[in-house]
């Protein structure tokens, strides 16, 4: 960009001695013509510079125009909560469909607070910083990077699935969860009434989980230029483990810290920028707002909260 920039300036600069050339006797004094292009010039060389161009006297110079805030038009509210389940960092709160499911208030009750230094890599891949993390059937391979590395199995892991970016071109727009399956957004949304608008600190995240064995569509929802990832959970009894590893390495992008695709495979250096941009500067975020919903369906059987931070 720089050099481009630079070449405009040379072309610009040759482009105004033509002009002093040729229009010195068209009513504009040679001096009066000499100083508007030395203006110019000044200007241009400014721009090279990312410093404020030279201005006519008594003038100030106009604020830079910021990004403008995105016009959320999500529809609908959450259901009335009946149930305070909160534990650690988690603010937990079910409604009266949570007694329904023993499976899900268990694998919520085992929930950790997110990690986001011990997950590097997204939980459909073994992960050493956490030899809990299930994994079988391992076997000698080499993997894209062309690096020996070992596969092996998570069954209670995440599949990564397909992604979009940026997400939810028409507003509002409808949020499809299949059966079985999550729905990862980051961004900001606009999901039953619920808000999270990030800023150059805050990021946003939600992420839905449908238990049921049909696929639900939330209508009249809304995302500002996010992004989405969806797939399979492997293992709907254990959920605790792939969610954990989810909302962790998530953050950890977010938050601009080491990532990585496959053991030795950067994902996510953190220098020279963040991958993605994530919070709209190369540094990435200092927090990251998280919400999880628990569906079956339409019917919301859970919504966790919590803050993750480096």
């Amino acid at each position: 960009m720089r050099k481009l920039i630079g070449q405009g300036l040379a072309f610009g600069v040759t482009m105004m001695v033509m002009l002093t050339m040729a229009c010195g006797g068209d009513g504009i004094s040679k001096k009066e013509l000499a100083e508007s292009n030395a203006t110019m010039v000044a200007n241009l060389a400014a721009a090279v510079q990312g410093i404020n161009p030279t201005l006519p006297a008594g003038t100030t110079p106009a604020a830079a125009n910021p990004t403008p805030k995105s016009d959320l038009k999500g529809t609908g509210t959450m259901p009335t909560f009946a149930s305070d389940v909160s534990h650690g960092a988690w603010k937990i709160q079910g409604t009266s469909r949570l007694p329904e499911n023993p499976v899900v208030a268990g694998w919520l009750s085992r929930l950790q607070n997110p990690k986001p230094e011990l997950w590097k890599s997204f939980p459909n891949i073994r992960n050493l910083d956490v030899p809990e993390f299930e994994r079988k059937n391992c076997r000698n391979i080499t993997n894209e990077a062309g690096a020996a590395d070992i596969k092996c199995e998570v069954p209670d892991g995440m599949e990564y699935g397909t992604y979009s970016a940026p997400y939810c071109f028409a507003h509002p727009c409808d949020i499809p969860v299949g059966p079985w399956e999550y729905r990862y957004i980051s961004g900001d949304y606009s999901f039953l009434g619920t808000e999270c608008r990030g800023d150059m600190s805050k990021g946003c995240m939600l992420l839905l989980i449908n238990v049921m064995d049909q696929a639900y569509t939330w209508r009249g929802q809304d995302v500002d230029n996010g992004f989405t990832l969806r797939g399979r959970y492997f293992n709907g009894d254990k959920l605790e483990w792939g969610v954990w590893g989810l909302i962790s390495h998530g953050a950890a992008n977010m938050l601009n810290m080491p990532t990585e695709a496959h053991p030795g495979e950067v994902l996510n250096s953190g220098d020279p920028g963040n991958s993605g941009g994530n919070c709209g500067t190369p540094n990435g975020c200092k927090s990251v707002d998280v919400t999880l919903v628990v569906h079956a369906g339409d019917s919301i059987i859970a919504v966790a909260k919590t803050t993750v931070t480096k």
